[in-house]
């Protein structure tokens, strides 16, 4: 795991609660046909959603390329001034938007101090929600980030 995702150790919380485990996952065993393997794999990927909502996932195809640019996309976001990203701020009771817990507490130490979430309905028939949505909350300028 990164170091910059690490919870700085002055922050933590004394408990008794077990150290999470999240599953690695490697989806290289999607292209060999293992039914069993794949069912492995599924069933640990559910166990983690309902145990602690997340997992990691090694060997999944993904070109580096693409994630860089997906990372200079986000970065043209969380860059913004503030006034900007507040523009856009996630309303309460919402899921889309702009918000940023804690970021004065973790601004120097943690790199997801903020988020920005919005909806993908798949059944809706726009091939352009998304960057619909990015335009109407930051500007024609982040077209591309949609």
């Amino acid at each position: 795991m990164p170091k910059e995702f690490i919870w700085p150790s002055k922050d933590l919380v004394n408990t008794t609660q077990e150290e999470l485990k999240e599953p690695l996952i490697d989806l290289s065993i999607m292209k060999s046909g293992d039914e069993e393997a794949i069912a492995s794999a599924a069933e640990l990927v559910r166990k983690a959603c309902l145990k602690h909502g997340f997992f990691q996932v090694i060997n999944h195809g993904v070109d580096q390329d693409l994630i860089h640019d997906a990372y200079c996309e986000t970065d043209s976001i969380f860059k913004l001034p503030l006034s900007k990203k507040l523009s856009a701020k996630r309303v309460y009771g919402g899921v889309s938007g702009y918000s940023g817990a804690h970021a004065d507490r973790y601004s120097s130490k943690l790199p997801w101090k903020e988020t920005f979430s919005f909806v993908y309905n798949h059944q809706n028939s726009s091939n352009s929600q998304i960057v619909d949505y990015f335009e109407s909350v930051l500007g024609e300028d982040f077209h591309d980030a949609g």
